[in-house]
């Protein structure tokens, strides 16, 4: 069983496990080239995060367009994606701050929080409508890297549906809480169509707590109690001196010395918006690095594997037609072990039919540009009813049912 995470536990019980779902994921997979049904968590509770430079199974290092299931984790030269983590909570806020300084924004969105109460339903909704981009963060925000296959595939499916239910819309990107993700996490991914995306600037806006926590080693401001002031300042360096020492070992053109660390034109920037005083930092960055002369762009538009992909699968997808069909509440029947069959499809989940699609326009999939104009925003279908705690046709674990050991 997996470690319990702290940070996780207090906001809901992990979701339960669906063993149809996860025969769906397996059958989606390519295990010629992404092999993971069999391979186990990471062993380890203090799971370091991205891996960085390391080979993979099949000898390519992560970080590198050799490999498909690699994370997006810089932007282009010129080019500034903001992302928020952990909502919707504050995110009427953060979408007035993008507003007032003509900025754009993505938004990774935690599941349980998206279905907690009728105003953050809302606000997904809202950012839908603006035309931000609406990504995923888990149903829990426990590190997935150390939770067993069946519960990564519950994480995801479950954040999703609580989107979906909402916007009518799969998201594409998945940014791993803590970017706790290794290869079986990037497989899985992989599999369903979806891409995983870390940052190369962090602004420590999470870590402003009470009683005061140090900054982390290594970095300028290290070993002072956090404060709004130094986590701007911390910020405001990284991008001065293109990088930030923690958020650099993603290879780039420009390394620095034979350090084995590099320098970056583009950038991923996090930030939160759950608390006062991570808005509070927001407001500073957000039009420091707008005036700098960075391009405010969508996280889509930093994808090295897809240069051209959408904010969300196509709706006639192999994966959003799954998605499609699920039906909530679940019964004991769908906890129940399965005994049915899905056909193999190594396509993947983004395929259509069975069929991958292509990056050249001929698919949908891939015809979103990555602008407001571009996106797919709009009202979402009627027929959608929006998810509440307590509401009458749509019901998320609250509970949780006993997970496999």
């Amino acid at each position: 069983m997996a470690t319990p995470d702290t940070y996780a536990s207090y906001r809901v019980p992990e979701p339960p496990v669906v063993p149809k779902w996860t025969a769906f994921v397996k059958s989606l997979s390519n295990e010629t080239e992404y092999p993971w049904i069999n391979v186990a968590p990471s062993p380890s509770t203090n799971d370091g995060g991205a891996t960085g430079g390391a080979a993979n199974g099949v000898g390519a290092a992560w970080g590198t367009v050799a490999n498909a299931a690699t994370e997006v984790f810089s932007c282009p030269t010129g080019f500034w994606a903001l992302s928020f983590d952990d909502g919707p909570v504050l995110t009427d806020q953060a979408m007035a701050l993008l507003k007032t300084n003509g900025v754009v924004g993505t938004f990774f969105l935690i599941g349980s929080n998206v279905v907690n109460n009728a105003t953050h339903a809302k606000f997904v909704q809202d950012l839908y409508n603006a035309g931000h981009q609406i990504a995923l963060h888990t149903w829990t925000h426990r590190q997935i890297s150390l939770q067993s296959t069946d519960e990564v595939i519950s994480e995801l499916i479950f954040n999703i549906l609580s989107i979906y239910n909402v916007i009518g819309k799969v998201p594409r990107y998945f940014r791993p809480p803590y970017s706790a993700i290794d290869d079986r996490v990037r497989y899985i991914l992989h599999s369903m169509g979806l891409r995983p995306v870390i940052w190369n600037i962090e602004t420590l806006d999470a870590e402003i707590v009470t009683p005061p926590q140090q900054a982390p080693f290594g970095i300028d401001i290290a070993g002072q109690n956090l404060t709004v002031p130094l986590s701007i300042q911390h910020t405001e360096n990284s991008f001065n001196q293109k990088y930030d020492p923690r958020w650099n070992y993603f290879p780039s053109s420009t390394q620095i010395g034979t350090t084995g660390r590099y320098t970056y034109d583009g950038f991923i920037s996090l930030e939160h918006e759950t608390t006062n005083t991570e808005i509070q930092v927001a407001q500073a960055i957000v039009p420091f690095a707008f005036q700098s002369g960075l391009k405010s762009v969508y996280v889509n538009e930093c994808d090295q594997i897809l240069p051209n992909a959408s904010f969300y699968l196509d709706d006639n997808s192999l994966l959003v037609q799954f998605i499609k069909n699920i039906n909530l509440p679940l019964t004991d029947a769908d906890y129940a072990a399965f005994s049915g069959f899905f056909p193999a499809n190594p396509a993947g989940g983004s395929s259509i039919n069975g069929a991958p699609t292509t990056t050249d326009g001929s698919s949908s999939v891939f015809s979103g540009s990555g602008s407001k104009s571009s996106s797919g925003s709009g009202s979402s279908p009627t027929s959608f009813t929006t998810p509440t705690a307590n509401s009458g046709s749509v019901h998320y674990p609250s509970e949780g049912k006993k997970r496999k050991q």
